[in-house]
Order: C-alpha cells, then structure tokens, then sequence
C-alpha cells in the first residue's frame, strides 16, 4: 500500500502537540506503577506535560494534513490552547481533591491527556470520520473520569448514566453521517464544500441527516431537550472533572459544528436548518435559567447554567462569519476560566462527596475564607455578564453578532434570560457574605495547586474583561482560514 499521498511532509510535526499528550499519558501510567510512593508529584508530572503540547502549539505550520482530512489553521491553535487551559486548570484543582479523597492515580491525569486529544482532533478534523474519532475517544475518557470515585454511589450512577446516554447519542451522529455519505458519497468535508454548493435544499434524506447529527452533538452540548444527563452526571463527577467535562468538550463540539456547518453552505440556509438551531438555543436558554432558580445544589446549579451558556453560544452560530466565529472562541475561553474556576472552589469543601454541596455549604465563606470566597463571587459575576468581568464581554459579542445578522429576537431573548440568570449568581454571593454559618457549613480545605488554578482564572477574567479587543481581532483573524 502506498501511503506517501496520506502522509505529506510535516505530518509529524502536525499533530505535534497530540503526540506530546499521548506519550506523556502512557508515562504516566507508568510512573504511577513503577513509583506508587511518588504519586503525590503526578500533577506536577502532569501540568509540565500540558505546558509542553502548548509548547508544540508554537511549532505547527498551517495546512492540511493527511490527505485533506485534518487541518491545521491560527483557529484551531486557539482551540487546542483553550482545550489544553482546561486541562491544566483541572489537573491543579484535582491535586488535593484526590489525595484527600484517598484515589489519587496517574491514570487520572492520562485519561485527561488523552481526552484533550480527542478534542484536539475534533477541532482539526476536515472529514465526519475523524471527528467521530475524536468524539468517541473523548467520550471514552469522559465515562471512566465521571466514575473514578469508584466508592461513592452517585459517581458510579453518573458514569453509567453518561455511558447509556452518550453511545445511544453516538448512534445518532453515526447514522447521520452515514446518511450525508449516501447523499454526497463522502464524508470529506470539502467534498460537502462542492456538494451543498449546488445541492438540493428540499432532499429528504439531507434533512433527516442534518436531525440526526444535530441530535447527537447536542447530547454532547447538553442542549435542551437533550440536557437530561447533564445534572446528575456533573452532581456525581468529581468535581475538578465537572468543570471540565462542562468546558472543554462543548468547545471541541461548537468548533466542529462551525466546520460542518461552513461546509453545508448555503443549503443550510435555504432549508430552514438554522431554525433548528435557534429552536435549541432558545431553549437552553429559557430552560437553563428557569431550572438553575429552583437548584439549591451548587453543581446542579451549575449544570442547568452551563445548559443556558451553551444556548448564548449557539446564536453565534446562526450568522457563520468571521465575527460569530471570534465570539464564540472569546465565549468559550471565557467558560472555561470562569466555570472551571467556580467547580474548582467547590472542589475544595471538605466534605462526604455522597452528599450534595448546597448553599448552606458556603454559608459565611466569604469571611472564613476571604480570598476563596472573592474568587467564587467574582465567577459569579463573570457567569451571570456583569461587567467589567470577561463574561460581560463573551455575551457582548455574542448578542453583537446576533443583532448585526439581523436575528433580534433570539437575541433580545438572549438579553432577557441573561438578566434571569442574575438572580441565582447573586443568590451565591448572598450566601458567602450574608449568610452565618452554622453546623451544616463546610470548611474549605486549601492548597497550593488549587489557589494558583483560581489565581489563572481570575487573572484571565479580568484581563480579557478590560482588554478585549486584541483577542477578537487575532481570533476574527484566524477564523478566515477556517470558514469559505
């Protein structure tokens, strides 16, 4: 078999960083069998090869790879570096939540690597096949991460949960693609490029396809109605691995879907398929917000919350032009150090993780605990948009977009549930400072790893809140590789 036509010069240095991640998840397990006395310097081990595939960001040239199958761009660099963010900032909250709950193992810290692997492929994939590749390797690592706190019951349910949930789901996108392979008799992206251009809008069989794919990615979005896993799978994951698993894969799956969707242009459009997607959002939104009021669980709190975001992040989807691109990528870093930061405070209640953490949990900690109840308050606002936190700025964009398309109802709905979800942000700031603590508060239970994982996160909100611009220009930039 002659391989040289799939294999072009620089391949190698192409998935660079993935080779970095794989490696390094294959020593880990290693240095935790063959040093078990030594596993307290697994995060460390781990961070150090998080900062390396970064490193090998830096060194990737532009251009597609592997017979047009995988694709490297400016955009895709962003991604992989927001992916990778959320690695690190997990892997640094995990590091006293594991050793105080008595399971800390290298294969934690492997099966994180080897999930950013599987989003990196995603965010790169130029071909269905591959992304399904990188959603199913992803979703493998996500099922055993859910359930790693093997002797709390509620962690063995979620897992089992997402693994029901999440292979029915996958038969949805794998069926999907098998019938936009009978349509277009590819599943090449760029193929689909040519198809769509002079395609049929009102064909049956591209509806039915385009149903079944957007069902399934859903599922991995957590939008509304296909959100029912999400509460309880986020309430029994260890906690550092719900503000993961509520970022970084959501990412992964909104950068596919912008690739998938730019190739189906402009039938996308004339067949009504964005009405869709609106339909969706409109719903996480509305469903979202209204639900998190009635949570008084931190984490199913949070849950319903991300449903929302998730629904804000796709009214940039139905306008594909380098400024909804640039918003969505501000909108998903922006997640990322606000979400991880707040499940990261969590993570840090010492307490019988079989029991939910409530408000009554943080009841007083902003006076206990100064500096950790400054740094959940100020998530606090950045999630719920005020300014001048990063948030503000994520939806700013968002709704900008939105406007500029001419999609003002979706956005004015946007604007409204936003405004809703004020209400339970607050209702936690309300708790830290305005609420005494009694017997049913929980102490937080410090580290070193963990204040600087909030220190990043804070540092990044306001950063990005105060100075935007220069990222929605290098990401509105970089997003014209990626769409026609």
């Amino acid at each position: 078999m002659n391989l040289t036509p799939l294999l072009e010069n620089g391949w190698l240095n192409a998935i660079l960083p993935e080779l970095i991640l794989s490696i390094g998840g294959i020593l880990m397990i290693l240095f935790d069998a063959f040093a078990p006395k030594l596993r307290g310097a697994s995060a460390p081990l781990a961070v150090i090869v998080f900062v390396a595939a970064c490193w090998g960001e830096l060194f990737l040239a532009g251009g597609n790879f592997f017979g047009g199958t995988y694709q490297i761009s400016a955009i895709t660099v962003i991604f992989d570096c927001t992916f990778l963010l959320a690695a690190i900032l997990a892997t640094l909250f995990a590091r006293a939540y594991l050793a105080r709950e008595g399971f800390e193992r290298g294969e934690f810290y492997a099966l994180l690597m080897w999930g950013t692997v599987g989003m990196m492929m995603m965010a790169k994939g130029l071909d269905l096949l591959i992304i399904v590749l990188g959603l199913e390797l992803l979703s493998i690592c996500i099922f055993i991460l859910v359930g790693f706190h093997r002797r709390i019951a509620v962690s063995n349910e979620a897992s089992l949960k997402y693994f029901l949930m999440g292979a029915f789901a996958t038969g949805f996108v794998l069926y999907g693609t098998a019938l936009f392979y009978g349509a277009t008799g590819s599943t090449n992206l760029a193929v689909f490029s040519r198809y769509f251009a002079t395609a049929d809008a009102s064909n049956p069989l591209l509806t039915i396809a385009f149903i079944l794919l957007m069902s399934g990615l859903g599922f991995k979005l957590a939008v509304a109605p296909f959100h029912g896993w999400a509460p309880d799978v986020y309430q029994g994951a260890p906690s550092p691995i719900a503000g993961w698993l509520s970022t970084a894969p959501k990412a992964a799956t909104l950068i596919a879907l912008v690739r998938i969707f730019s190739s189906m242009t402009p039938v996308i459009q004339q067949a009504s398929w964005m009405k869709m997607v609106a339909a969706l959002s409109i719903l996480s939104m509305i469903i979202g917000n209204a639900v998190a009021i009635a949570q008084r669980d931190l984490k199913r709190m949070l849950a319903y919350s991300g449903i929302a975001h998730v629904g804000y992040m796709l009214i940039a989807l139905l306008s594909l032009r380098d400024e909804s691109v640039a918003a969505i990528s501000i909108y998903v870093i922006t997640y990322t150090l606000m979400n991880v930061g707040a499940f990261g405070v969590i993570s840090m209640l010492a307490k019988n993780q079989n029991d939910p953490q409530t408000l009554d949990d943080i009841a007083g900690l902003g006076f206990r605990r100064p500096f950790y109840g400054l740094a959940l308050t100020i998530c606090m606002f950045s999630l719920s948009g005020l300014p001048p936190t990063a948030g503000f700025i994520a939806k700013f964009y968002i709704f900008k977009t939105a406007v500029d398309s001419g999609h003002l109802t979706i956005a004015f709905i946007g604007i409204l549930t936003s405004i809703v979800s004020v209400y339970y942000y607050l209702r936690v700031v309300y708790f830290l400072y305005m609420k005494e603590a009694d017997a049913t508060s929980h102490a937080i239970d410090p580290d070193f790893f963990g204040t600087g994982a909030l220190l990043i996160s804070l540092i990044g909100i306001f950063v990005i809140g105060l100075f935007p611009t220069p990222l929605f220009n290098a990401a509105g930039a970089a997003a014209r590789a990626l769409l026609p």
